[in-house]
């Protein structure tokens, strides 16, 4: 992934893309494959905001089938099928634990009227199975640690997951693999207009050399999601921003792949336990922020909010604020409504508040391959072309090109030779796909970098050199936020390991 500042100024582009989360790098890489020439820059990282602050769920959304939102659901449940399909490396399936108690949000028939309305929206497609009833007996031998009093039974169920900070890079990967160009740590300033009020672009800021470039293009994208409120003439009409938190704790006892779809007694609010990378992610809250988005941050508050829920639905865990390995939090862009934040839609929009400029409104991590082509559609319209989306019908850049699990195990062979374990060689083969030969040949010059970085976690050393060589890593943050993601998973640590790494604090903050 080559960072080239200066080419920002080289032609008028097709399309700028500002913002580096999801729906920025998912409207590059369509735009790039449909023909355009594309220029994509993100302040700070890609995926460095509510991109890299999710639940890592592919999945339709269980919840929202309350709330009535079926097309939300059913769009979301089709585009899980298709990553599943199109990105095995960088999507995969998670079982689903549902307990249900006397107390529980919906009674035990509602909730199976739920789960078979959400197998039958997700229209029997391969990858997942549907949903099945356990009695009491079954749900305590799948996780013993549950609260026991008053429990009913359960269901079982299943959705997917993924790392949202990769999936990012590789799609933006995908866009430079296009001849598209993108530049992270770089600013917008100020939207450039034409005599007309047209937008034309917008100066942009280079951070690392302090250079200013004024970027020409046709039309522009600002996908920035609550910062849209910040950057002038760039206004995103009435929306709503909810705050959402998570902890890092240890893997389930006994059960380290299983996930939970759990209800907090506090405010009968759905929250999740989802394993990643072996730890367990609790989370989300959702809140009506009304602050700045880049003083976002965790409050002991919400902490207690969720340990007091997670020792409610699972006394036998036993966790304290001790065990917190870490937290995050980002901030959603919804379209504005009334009532409960968690009632209000996820649904997606496009405004355009001037010539030239569109702004997406809203969306959900699972769709945004859809309703980026709805976007690139209209940069076409906009520009007087015809050119159709092929993004629904092609594997993710980094997708190996047969079957997942003959390449998968083709990899672990490759990295037993190594003195690879089985867990870090099948976790470095899905966070890198194709690229992960890269990773093999740095081991085989030098077999120290098969070391874990941190012996709870499945990464090693190799993959530092990797991230800033090939993957435009410019800070210790991109590095251990996103390409390796220990500043969440293990914060007591992260710090250390950086000054073992270089000796020091890194030399690039």
């Amino acid at each position: 992934m080559r960072r080239e500042p200066a080419r920002l100024g080289e032609r008028v582009f097709d399309l700028l893309v500002v913002g580096g989360g999801i729906y920025g790098a998912w409207i590059a890489y369509d735009a790039a494959l449909r023909g355009l020439s594309v220029a994509i820059v993100e302040r700070d990282d890609w995926g460095s905001g509510t991109s890299s602050a999710s639940s890592k769920l592919i999945h339709g959304g269980l919840r929202y089938l309350e709330h009535g939102h079926l097309g939300l659901v059913a769009k979301a449940l089709r585009e899980r099928a298709r990553l599943l399909r199109l990105a095995p490396h960088r999507v995969w399936p998670l079982r689903f634990l549902l307990p249900v108690h006397g107390d529980s949000r919906q009674p035990r028939a509602v909730l199976k009227a739920g789960l078979m309305l959400y197998d039958l929206l997700a229209g029997g497609r391969p990858g997942l199975p549907g949903h099945r009833h356990l009695a009491a007996d079954d749900v305590r031998q799948v996780a013993a640690w549950t609260e026991p009093t008053d429990l009913r039974g359960g269901f079982l169920f299943g959705d997917a997951g993924t790392d949202d900070a990769r999936l990012t890079l590789e799609l933006v990967d995908g866009a430079l693999i296009h001849g598209a160009v993108a530049v992270n740590h770089a600013a917008v300033t100020r939207l450039v207009r034409r005599g007309d009020g047209a937008v034309a672009g917008a100066v942009v800021h280079d951070t690392r050399s302090r250079a200013d470039h004024e970027v020409r293009a046709t039309v522009t994208v600002a996908a920035v999601g609550p910062w849209a409120l910040r950057l002038a003439d760039c206004d995103p009409g009435p929306v709503r921003l909810s705050k959402g938190i998570h902890l890092v704790l240890p893997p389930l006892p006994a059960a380290p792949d299983q996930a939970l779809l759990l209800t907090a007694p506090q405010d009968r609010r759905v929250f999740f336990l989802v394993p990643w990378y072996g730890a367990t992610l609790v989370g989300t809250t959702d809140s009506d922020y009304h602050g700045d988005p880049d003083a976002l941050r965790v409050e002991d508050g919400e902490i207690d909010y969720l340990l007091g829920a997670v020792r409610a639905r699972c006394p036998g865990l036993g966790w304290t604020r001790a065990d917190v390995r870490g937290s995050f939090a980002g901030v959603r862009t919804l379209q504005a409504s009334r009532g409960q934040v968690g009632a209000a839609t996820r649904e997606w929009t496009l405004v355009e508040p001037a010539a030239g400029l569109l702004v997406p409104v809203g969306g959900k991590l699972t769709s945004a391959r859809v309703e980026a082509a709805r976007v690139v559609d209209r940069v076409l319209q906009c520009l007087g072309r015809l050119h159709p989306c092929t993004t629904a019908q092609r594997r993710l850049p980094w997708a190996p090109a047969g079957p997942w699990q003959d390449w998968l195990a083709e990899q672990c062979a490759n990295a037993a030779a190594l003195g690879i374990a089985p867990l870090m060689a099948t976790t470095l083969a899905r966070r890198h796909g194709v690229r992960v030969a890269g990773i093999w040949q740095r081991i085989r010059r030098d077999p120290t970098q098969a070391r874990a970085l941190d012996p709870r976690y499945p990464f090693c050393a190799a993959e530092v050199a990797h991230a800033y060589e090939h993957e435009m890593a410019l800070t210790g943050e991109d590095l251990l936020r996103r390409r390796i993601p220990l500043e969440i998973l293990a914060r007591d640590r992260s710090r250390q390991i950086s000054q073992e790494l270089c000796g020091g604090p890194f030399p690039q903050d």
